[in-house]
């Protein structure tokens, strides 16, 4: 018994010391992970923060240029026929949103759905004033009409994208 003693006794300390530093260093084994965790929420937020700022700038900009007044000023009257400038204003609504469609990753579903809405709005207002001008008319009579429906419509649903870009703006700044 007293050889059972002696050996235990010594053994005790030893213990000891093993449980402190297997609790010690489990301990910073967690703070070292928890501590990584938050460098790289840190690190994803430092590197998304700038990447949704620029798509809601450019959803903005797409927005503005797809106002049927902006295009109707960008593709010009000149000579064309009323069905020439519908065909170019129709491309110029399409090309504007096919180039800024990878950007609906970076907002809210909702704020995606408003601006798909505003452009499809936009094409529809565009297909409805060709269908009122004259089969002959040109493209300013095509124009005055799309400016008269544009002032009636007030452009609800680009103002409604616009107004929760700016909302999405401001909860990430």
């Amino acid at each position: 018994m007293e050889a059972f003693t002696d050996f235990i006794f010594p053994l005790i300390p030893a213990i000891l010391v093993f449980v402190a530093a297997f609790l010690f260093f489990d301990r910073m084994r967690k703070d070292h992970a928890a501590d990584m965790q938050r460098m790289q929420k840190v690190m994803h937020l430092h590197e998304t923060i700038p990447l949704r700022l620029k798509a809601i700038e450019r959803l903005t900009i797409m927005l503005e240029r797809i106002k049927p007044s902006a295009l109707v000023m960008r593709a010009g009257i000149g000579t064309k026929s009323g069905t020439q400038l519908q065909l170019e204003l129709l491309r110029m609504v399409r090309e504007e949103f096919e180039h800024n469609v990878s950007m609906q990753m970076y907002v809210d579903f909702a704020t995606w759905r408003t601006i798909h809405s505003a452009k499809e709005d936009v094409l529809e207002m565009l297909r409805i004033a060709t269908s009122q001008a004259d089969a002959e008319s040109g493209a300013l009579q095509l124009s005055r009409i799309i400016f008269e429906m544009e002032a009636k419509s007030k452009n609800v649903r680009i103002e409604e994208g616009l107004l929760l870009l700016r909302k999405e703006a401001a909860k990430i700044l």
